[in-house]
């Protein structure tokens, strides 16, 4: 296993977030994590006292807001600092400019 610097953040976009997922577990003293566009399961590991935090449209089919409570109860169970942000009105690539409805970081935070 290598180790990670002390600043070292792990950060996942969309299918992203499944490279964070793999990552996580192997790598538990990393600062932070971010998910963006989509959600990981916490890992048995999680370090208390990690930053995360997680990024979903409230429209998003791969992130219903079931998924992301449990995700951060199981997280302030575990001691982790989680922090969500769901952004109205949209789904899964809710910051693609490209695409209608593209929102600014303009969020509802939850927990």
């Amino acid at each position: 296993m290598l180790g990670v610097p002390a600043n070292a953040v792990l950060m996942g976009f969309s299918m992203g977030v499944g490279v964070v997922s793999t990552l996580w577990p192997e790598r538990p003293e990393a600062s932070a994590v971010v998910l963006l566009h989509a959600l990981a399961a916490l890992p048995a590991n999680a370090r208390p006292g990690l930053r995360l935090q997680v990024h979903v449209g409230e429209a998003d089919d791969y992130a219903p807001p079931s998924e992301v409570i449990a995700l951060l109860t199981s997280a302030t169970e575990a001691g982790v600092a989680a922090q969500a942000f769901t952004y109205p009105g949209v789904g899964h690539f809710f910051s693609d400019a490209s695409l209608p409805g593209c929102q600014s970081m303009t969020s509802t935070r939850l927990g």
